[in-house]
This record gives structure tokens, C-alpha cells and sequence, in this order.
């Protein structure tokens, strides 16, 4: 039963990555499911009867095959292509900023006087995960985070998410300096290498009067997270 099972996940693989037809996908799944439940009425015999080295290596071994094969199976499947950049086109002659990459030495130069220098986005260790970098003048305290809209639809990108994931509480400052360091944000719309614009907004929450102000916005070409 066991190597049934391994030559079923190799084969359910194989037809994931190749992007066979759903039927065969569907006949796999049942397979897989019919040979689980198999082995555990197998473990359940083997018990009864007290063979308790057999029941611990198929178990083992079993376990083995649903870490290596089965989980990489499900998070495939989980991250299929959602094609919101291919519905998407980046407008033709549209001016847009490209995300920095960390590992590279190239630093934007950030001039007081220049307020599009002032959002600096990083492309993370993967696509559509970035770090954000944001300079001003003076502020009073409360908090800076980030609204993310596709250009051409005005759709909100992740909104709720982005909100929490970039938002950073703030001193008061008088002079102008950097507000923010490389804080996460995950833009989850679209899949990777599948690019499309975004304007991507600074807003300000004062902690005294909880009004929020939008600070900035700068368009950027950026990727979906396969997730």
C-alpha cells in the first residue's frame, strides 16, 4: 500500500506541474484519498494484531511522503495564478517606479526639496513582498501607513492588510528626516513576474485628533505574492 501511495503523490505532482486536465486531477485525488484510507485500516488490522513494528514504519514512512510530496502539492495548489495583472496592462507611456533591490548598492538619493524622493519601495526576498522606506518633514506623533490602488481600476489592493502590515507609530518630529525603515507590506493581487501599476499612497493618523491626512503617492510597477 505504501508504495502505492508515493507512486500516487510523484504522479499527482507531475500532473499539478504540468497543468493536466482537471478530470485526471480529480482521478488522483480519489486515489490518494481511497489509499489513505487504506493504510489506515491496514494500521488499525496491524494493531489488532499487535504487529507494532510494522504499524511504526508505515507510519514513519507514510509521514515522510505527506511532508515532502503532499505539502508542496497543497501550497501549489493553493497558488495558482489569479490573472489580475494580465487584467490589468500597465497603461502605454505611463511613468512609473521600479522597487529597489536590497541586495544591490544602489541607493535613491532623498532631497528635502524633492517630495517624489520621499517613498523609497524594496522588493523583498520574494515577489510582491516589499519593505518601505518614507521621509518627511515635520510631523506631530501618531502613525504613517500605506493605501495601494491598481491604476487603471482604482481598485484597492489588499487593503486591510497593507494598512496593518506597513503601519508604524511615530514620535513628533520638527526637521525633515526618515520616518520609516524598511517596514514589510505584502501586495497579494496578481502573481509573480506578472506585473501592473500601482499608486501607492503615505497616509498620517494624528494620535491627538485621529484624523487622517494623505501625505504622498507614488506609482510603482509591482507583482502579485503567489501565496
Amino acid at each position: 500500500m505504501f508504495p502505492l501511495l508515493l507512486a500516487l503523490s510523484m504522479l499527482a505532482l507531475i500532473v499539478l506541474f504540468t497543468k493536466a486536465p482537471s478530470i485526471l486531477e480529480t482521478i488522483i485525488g480519489v486515489l490518494l484519498l481511497l489509499v489513505v484510507i487504506a493504510l489506515f485500516t491496514s494500521w488499525v488490522f496491524l494493531l489488532i494484531n499487535k504487529q507494532w513494528l510494522k504499524v511504526f514504519l508505515s507510519f514513519i514512512a507514510s509521514a515522510v511522503v505527506v511532508c515532502i510530496l503532499w505539502l508542496p502539492l497543497i501550497f501549489s495548489a493553493m497558488s495558482g495564478p489569479d490573472g489580475f495583472g494580465k487584467d490589468h496592462p500597465i497603461p502605454e507611456g505611463l511613468e512609473l517606479n521600479l522597487p529597489l533591490s536590497l541586495e544591490s548598492d544602489k541607493i535613491e538619493v532623498v532631497d528635502s526639496l524633492d517630495k517624489n524622493t520621499y517613498l523609497q519601495i524594496w522588493n523583498d526576498f520574494q515577489g510582491g513582498m516589499y519593505k518601505y522606506d518614507f521621509y518627511y518633514t515635520s510631523l506631530e506623533s501618531g502613525e504613517v501607513f500605506l493605501r495601494c490602488y491598481e491604476v487603471t481600476s482604482n481598485t484597492p489592493l489588499s487593503e486591510d492588510r497593507i494598512i496593518e502590515q506597513s503601519r508604524v507609530k511615530i514620535s513628533p518630529q520638527k526637521h525633515f528626516g526618515k520616518v520609516v525603515n524598511k517596514q514589510s507590506f505584502t501586495i497579494y493581487e496578481g502573481d509573480w513576474d506578472d506585473y501592473y501599476a500601482a499608486r501607492i499612497e503615505v497616509w498620517f493618523k494624528s494620535s491627538k485628533t485621529n484624523k487622517e491626512s494623505k501625505l504622498m503617492e507614488k506609482i510603482y510597477r509591482v507583482e502579485g505574492w503567489m501565496r
